[in-house]
Order: structure tokens, then C-alpha cells, then sequence
């Protein structure tokens, strides 16, 4: 659990240290791993992938890719996963579902809190104070513009999606109408687009999904989709615009909202436009083969890492090709897979929409930031994996499921799934 509030609430601000951690963590959480049907297929897609890796790792090193950038793969795309899905196995498998999106839901004000520390020490204190969470420590509020370099931003991206998904799976109300004007308040000042968007496109796949829940979850008192929680979200936002109008008077909400959609609308900005016919053309290159891990294009985007680049399915596809990553995306697909059969036989329970939406989030964000690159961020990807699929496991490793008339707050409800 440690390691996951590092990763959560401080992602890259200790970075050796977290990797220790993570190391550590993982070898632990092996000691007592129950290897159920889920897990044996995420292991199987796992060696897939490193087959693809390895393979890949050896033709960007003919090809000539750096040793720093051929070592940083290895460790990205072989070691990390395969941690993640150690440790967010053995979590699932301790805690169960429920208690582990209790602790995400903690985490969520948590790093919260530590975006509200962030701004008071910087304007109080100064640049200094906070430079030991990140080095380029800086906060930008001028010209109706709020937005601060706190890489915490992209865990919320996770968390904010996954809320607005299903804020249900918070019980208290009290909590439940502030954190969607908290979390609004964080995205509007936080200069992230991906932040931003993460809220609509939760909502609206929480909307789409909750149609599938289980029928005791719509039953009695609720009775289909529920009307007032989407009006209390609605609420709790109109809230959190008020406040951030009041607070932040140098704010322009208005100013914030058209930045957002010429970015939107552009494509992510010129930089990532010209940077996607940069990819495109060395596919072209490839003729969709890939090039090898750690071999960039002519379009430059990190003097420190000129291999890396923010579009990562169209990175994925240059270095990989298009089987290649099609080979990435398998463990993704089994999941989307399990959730669409719970929703066609309505067996989908509360925690299942909130993963969904944090996963689908988290997904959709690479496109624009390699989230899926960083070991650190990981945890957005394998953890609702792992948690979409893992039964209820009995000391003989046997997967099992709650009697019928077992508590609504118990999971999961669904039958085990069909492969």
C-alpha cells in the first residue's frame, strides 16, 4: 500500500527511492500470490508482450538506439509491468475491490491536499520550499491562466475520471458533494488538458455503463439510473466554479474554457501535430514493421530523451509496428472484453464503473503524455486490470463468488467469466 501512495500522491518526486520501494514491494506481495484464471492470462499476455519487447529491443539496438535509451525500455516495458501486476495482484487478492477503491478514494483528497500544500508553500514560502517534489518548480497565474508543473496532476487524471465515473462508490454525501467541486477546482488550475477532459469523459461513460449494473444496485429506492446523484455532481460543480471565481480572482474561467478547446481542437497543439506527422512519416518508413525500441524520428521533442515521444500508440506503432502493438494492447482488450459481457448480462457492480472510468481516462491521456512509459504511472493501467478481472480467491486459490444475498457493498457480484 506504501508504494501505491507514493505513486499516487508524489509520483516521480523520490524517484530511486520509489523504485526500491517498488522492487521491494513486488518481491513481498510474490511470497503469497494466488495464481487464479485472471491472473494466469494477464501473465500469459505479459510474456507475449516481452516477447515483442525483447525481439524489438534487439532491432532498435541494430538499428542503433542508445544504451541508455535500449535500458530504459527493458525497464519500462519488462520489468515494470511485470511488478505492477505483482503487487496490484497481491492488493486485490488482500484487500479485495472494495477496500482497494476505498483507499483510492482516500488518495483522491489526499493528493488533493498536497495540490492546495503545493500552491500555499510556493506563494509563501517561494520556489525553494517545493523544489524537493519537483525540480522546474513553477506556478503560472497571469493572464487568466492558472497551471503549476506538479506531476500529481497526472494520477488526477486517473482519479477525477474514475469519480465522475461512479461517485456512488463513495458513501459519505457530505464527501461525495465536495469532491466533485474539489476536483473541478484542481483541474481548472491546473493547465492540464488531459486533466480536464478526464471529467466529461467519466461522467459520460459512468452514464453510458450504469444501465449494466446489477439489479441490486437499481432496485428499491434507486430504481434505474439515478437522477439526484447526477444532479449532485452537477451541483457540486456549479459549487466549485463559484469558489474558484471567488478565490481566484485572477482566474478567467472563460479565458481557461477556449484555451481548452483550441487545444482541443487543434489536436493537442501545433507541437504534438507536427510531432504526429513526424511518427507517421517513419512508419510510412517501416511500412508499419517498426523500427526498434529507443530509435526516434527527425522530430526532436526531449534533448534528454530523444527517443521519447508524448503520442505514444503512434510511438508504440513506430517502434513496434502495428502487430506489435496491437500485441500491447491485448491486456486492455481482455478487460474491455470482461466488462462489456458484465454489462450485457447487468452484472456490473459500482466498482467496476468507477475502474472503468479511471482506466478509460488514464488510456485516452496517452494519446497526449506517456503515462504508460513512466514506471511510476503504471498503476493507472494494471491495477484496474487486475482489480476488472480477480474474484474473491479461497485459501485453496479457487476463485469464488458472494452468495446471493450477500451485502450490496460486497464484491464482486459477477459470475466468473468466460474465456
Amino acid at each position: 500500500m506504501l508504494s501505491l501512495v507514493v505513486c499516487v500522491v508524489v509520483p516521480h518526486s523520490f524517484q530511486v527511492p520509489t523504485a526500491a520501494l517498488l522492487v521491494v514491494t513486488a518481491l513481498l506481495a510474490a511470497l503469497g500470490l494466488q495464481f487464479t484464471r485472471w491472473v494466469s492470462i494477464l501473465l500469459i499476455l505479459y510474456c507475449l508482450g516481452t516477447v515483442i519487447s525483447v525481439l524489438y529491443l534487439f532491432i532498435g539496438f541494430t538499428n542503433g538506439a542508445p544504451n541508455d535509451a535500449i535500458i530504459q525500455s527493458a525497464l519500462v516495458y519488462v520489468a515494470s509491468p511485470l511488478i505492477w501486476i505483482v503487487i496490484s495482484t497481491s492488493l486485490i487478492q488482500r484487500l479485495g475491490v472494495k477496500r482497494t477503491v476505498n483507499w483510492l478514494l482516500v488518495l483522491t483528497w489526499a493528493a488533493i491536499a498536497s495540490i492546495v500544500l503545493f500552491f500555499y508553500a510556493y506563494f509563501a514560502f517561494g520556489r525553494e520550499s517545493v523544489r524537493f517534489l519537483t525540480e522546474d518548480a513553477n506556478i503560472n497565474v497571469s493572464g487568466g491562466f492558472a497551471g503549476a508543473t506538479m506531476l500529481v496532476y497526472g494520477s488526477m487524471i486517473f482519479l477525477a475520471g474514475a469519480f465522475f465515473a461512479e461517485p456512488a462508490v463513495l458513501r459519505w454525501r457530505l464527501a461525495r458533494f465536495a469532491t466533485p467541486a474539489a476536483l473541478i477546482a484542481a483541474a481548472a488550475t491546473s493547465g492540464r488538458a488531459a486533466f480536464l477532459i478526464a471529467i466529461p469523459i467519466g461522467f459520460v461513460l459512468g452514464t453510458l455503463l450504469r444501465p449494466g449494473l446489477h439489479p441490486r444496485y437499481v432496485e428499491g429506492k434507486t430504481g434505474g439510473i439515478p437522477l439526484l446523484p447526477a444532479i449532485g455532481v452537477l451541483g457540486a460543480i456549479t459549487v466549485g466554479v463559484v469558489i474558484l471565481n471567488t478565490v481566484f480572482t485572477q482566474l478567467d474561467l472563460r479565458f481557461i474554457a477556449e484555451l481548452f478547446w483550441e487545444k482541443l481542437t487543434s489536436g493537442g497543439g501545433s507541437e504534438r501535430v507536427e510531432q504526429a506527422d513526424a511518427l507517421w512519416a517513419g512508419i510510412e518508413e517501416s511500412y508499419g514493421l517498426g523500427h526498434g525500441h529507443g530509435v526516434g524520428v527527425a522530430y526532436l521533442r526531449s534533448d534528454e530523451f530523444p527517443w521519447r515521444y508524448e503520442l505514444l500508440p503512434l510511438a508504440s506503432v513506430l517502434r513496434v509496428g502495428i502487430l506489435g502493438t496491437l500485441i500491447y494492447a491485448l491486456p486492455f482488450l481482455v478487460g474491455i472484453f470482461a466488462v462489456a459481457q458484465r454489462f450485457q448480462a447487468r452484472e456490473l457492480t459500482r466498482y467496476d464503473i468507477y475502474l472503468s472510468g479511471g482506466l478509460v481516462t488514464a488510456t485516452i491521456a496517452t494519446f497526449t503524455n506517456p503515462y504508460l512509459e513512466s514506471y511510476i504511472f503504471q498503476w493507472m493501467f494494471f491495477l484496474p486490470l487486475v482489480a476488472l478481472g480477480q474474484r474473491t480467491v479461497a485459501p485453496s486459490g479457487a476463485e469464488q463468488v458472494p452468495r446471493t444475498g450477500s451485502s450490496l457493498d460486497e464484491e464482486p457480484l459477477a459470475s466468473p467469466l468466460k474465456y
